[in-house]
């Protein structure tokens, strides 16, 4: 078999790198100024978590929507639309009078936030092929993960001396500008996915024998595509009925429930209650963790394109099973830092199967649906992982909180653990025998 091109040689990869890398950048600008900006109105906590939770909310309650949409205009316009929305969203912030803008206008940047990533991620699982799909993606996670952690302590610079209102007049710029590259630079929908060709002239991007396609998914790849809400909701069902996209979907949550929800929540206050960590300190470790998930994200695809989805799925998802469990016991500030650094290696473990698993499965014309449906998932993880964790610990103690996030991710490992391998070549080579 030839020797594949290298991922950066595709141009629209490359591309949706930097588009991610810019649009990250613009996120972290905001992210340690949107509170501090919201309680100069004269607002309660409640109504300055409010604001956070209505951009989550509402990208929460589209995820899935936005995923047909981007399947019904194209990738490459619902990426450009989408950052275009997030721009005027965030300049709006910028120019806002009172509260009550603020909370309106953050709400439609979750409907441009979803549309412009769950278009971006199906764009990436739709044109690179099943053998680099899992690097694609870790790379692409780590694109975002790179511009998400340098921003924030650019942000706060650029708070200081020019005042709060200027991140989100820089955001609105950096959204703007990653939306006109999109409309210019990326290729239309007309591209089919990277293939690969086998001795007996069969593409290798396409599930057989074992690799079968979600109930109702395999009709056909025209241009047909979900027109409207009803159908949308057929299409996830049809979906659904695959054990492998579930097993997917489950996955997704957990890691989130743990990599997001529970990391950025409930272990801060526990580094700074029961470690005795300065906040200083607990930045730290967060970023350590940050910088150890960004490290396994390519060996991590790596072999999730070579082994497989499934072999590198079950002890991943069993590992960061029992790294967060030991979060609860990190009492002492050496052992919270060795621990925070493995978590990070947890989360970059995890991360790659989910979306390598939906990208071999469901139909290039269907990605969008797919990938949305995913995401929802994910969310459904960012949101109960620090409702859940939260009340456990405060009723039950620590460890409890961290004990269910553990939990689901040994659910994960499970779920992976009996799902089918979904690497078409992993599968070929067993239909084979």
């Amino acid at each position: 078999m030839p020797r594949r091109p290298a991922l950066l040689a595709e141009p629209a990869y490359v591309v949706a790198l930097v588009i991610a890398v810019v649009v990250a950048l613009g996120f972290g600008l905001v992210v340690p100024v949107l509170p501090l900006f919201v309680r100069e109105f004269g607002v309660g906590l409640f109504a300055v978590t409010g604001v956070v939770a209505a951009f989550a909310g509402v990208r929460l309650l589209s995820s899935v929507y936005t995923g047909a949409l981007a399947d019904r205009i194209g990738t490459r316009r619902a990426i450009g639309f989408g950052a275009i929305i997030v721009a005027a969203s965030s300049l709006g912030t910028a120019v806002a009078p009172n509260y009550w803008t603020v909370l309106v206008v953050r709400g439609l940047g979750g409907f441009g936030s979803a549309l412009f990533f769950n278009a971006l991620l199906a764009m990436v699982v739709r044109i690179i092929a099943a053998d680099q799909r899992g690097r694609a993606v870790g790379t692409l996670q780590g694109a975002f993960l790179f511009g998400i952690a340098f921003g924030p302590s650019v942000g706060g610079l650029l708070a200081e001396p020019l005042g709060l209102r200027l991140p989100f007049a820089i955001y609105a710029v950096f959204c703007g500008a990653a939306g006109v590259v999109a409309l210019r630079f990326l290729p239309g929908d007309d591209r089919g996915p990277a293939v690969a060709v086998n001795g007996a002239g069969a593409s290798v991007d396409e599930p057989s024998g074992g690799g079968r396609t979600p109930a109702g998914a395999g009709a056909g790849r025209g241009p047909a595509r979900p027109q409207g809400l009803t159908a949308t909701w057929r299409l996830t069902r049809e979906l659904c009925a695959d054990p492998a996209f579930v097993a997917a979907l489950v996955m997704m949550a957990a890691s989130r429930w743990a990599a997001t929800g529970v990391r950025f929540s409930l272990i801060p206050v526990f580094g700074a209650e029961v470690v005795g960590a300065s906040k200083a300190v607990v930045g730290g470790a967060l970023t350590l963790a940050a910088v150890t998930h960004l490290l396994v994200l390519w060996p991590t695809g790596k072999i999730a394109d070579t082994v497989g989805r499934r072999a590198m799925g079950a002890p991943a998802y069993l590992v960061f099973a029992v790294i967060a469990a030991a979060v609860g016991f990190a009492t002492s500030l050496t052992a919270f830092l060795v621990v925070m650094a493995l978590y990070g290696v947890g989360t970059g473990l995890t991360s790659v199967t989910p979306p390598a698993v939906v990208g071999d499965i469901v139909p290039p014309e269907r990605t969008g649906v797919g990938v949305g449906v995913l995401n929802t998932a994910g969310d459904l993880g960012s949101v109960g992982g620090p409702l859940v964790s939260g009340l456990l610990a405060e009723r039950l103690g620590y460890g409890w909180g961290f004990g269910a996030s553990a939990l689901l991710l040994a659910v994960g490992g499970l779920v992976a653990l009996g799902m089918r391998e979904t690497l078409p070549s992993r599968v070929e080579a067993r239909t084979a025998v």
